[in-house]
């Protein structure tokens, strides 16, 4: 079974992603709302995770397995 990492670019694209929709939320949402405050605790995870997966030593691989593809 072989290994395979998040790539840094898409890794980078997504943090940005969640990032420039943190700042949009922060701007555009009232701040009184509970569902508004879920939503950013949950993106403000998503960001340093997904820069982990790929750029650290230790970081979470995908196990692909060898051998043909599924199929009918």
């Amino acid at each position: 079974m072989q290994r395979k990492r998040l790539s840094k670019g898409s890794a980078v694209g997504t943090a940005v992603i969640f990032v420039g929709a943190i700042i949009a939320v922060l701007v555009k949402f009232p701040l009184n709302e509970p569902f508004v405050w879920l939503w950013l605790g949950v993106a403000t995870l998503v960001v340093p995770f997904v820069l982990w997966l790929a750029f650290s030593k230790r970081g979470a691989k995908v196990p692909i397995k060898e051998g043909p593809p599924p199929g009918p």
